[in-house]
Order: structure tokens, then C-alpha cells, then sequence
């Protein structure tokens, strides 16, 4: 893409772009603009503020994507967290609901 090194104008812009294109579902773009700013963020105030907020957001979404995995890997699909248990067509109350039935009556 690039011939030769970069620019400190179009290095802050790219930085910004990727840190900006990170929150369209790409948290692996925050990881790699990390990376490819490594040795410049020692140099210019902007790309390092780019990177560390880079760094941030995707130890972040990696604790989000994490937790969901193990809660999904750990709750069984028989167990009561369930309002409707996959693979099955009606409705069976689980946790949540019986907790609001005790408010209806």
C-alpha cells in the first residue's frame, strides 16, 4: 500500500481511521493499530493517544467477547436461565420470568 515510510499527517490520519474503524465490530483492527504504530507512538503525541485508546478498547472487547463465551459455554442449554431452551419451539419460563411473576400478582 505504501512505498516508503509514512508521513507524520497521513500516520495521525491512519491512526485515527483504524481506531475509529475499530468500532464497527473489527476490535482485531484496534490490536493491529497498535502494532503497526509501535515504534512512531514513541514520537508523536497524537498516535500515541490513538494507540493506547487502541490497546484499551481491545483488551476490553476481548473481557466482553470472553464473558458471553463462558457464559454460553457454561449455562447449559437445559438449565433455568433459559426463558425459551435452544432447539425447542415453546415457551418454558426460566429465571428471569419466574422472578417477575412474583411482581404480577
Amino acid at each position: 500500500m505504501f512505498s516508503g515510510p509514512l508521513k507524520k499527517d497521513v500516520a495521525e490520519k491512519l491512526a485515527k481511521r483504524q481506531f475509529i474503524a475499530g468500532f464497527f465490530f473489527l476490535p482485531w483492527l484496534w490490536m493491529s493499530n497498535y502494532f503497526f504504530f509501535w515504534d512512531i507512538q514513541k514520537e508523536n503525541e497524537v498516535i500515541r493517544k490513538y494507540c493506547k485508546l487502541s490497546l484499551l478498547c481491545f483488551c476490553i472487547s476481548c473481557v466482553v467477547a470472553l464473558t458471553y463465551w463462558f457464559t454460553l459455554a457454561t449455562f447449559h442449554p437445559d438449565s433455568s436461565l433459559w426463558v425459551i431452551h435452544p432447539g425447542q419451539d415453546e415457551f418454558q419460563s426460566g429465571i428471569w420470568t419466574k422472578q417477575l411473576d412474583k411482581y404480577k400478582s
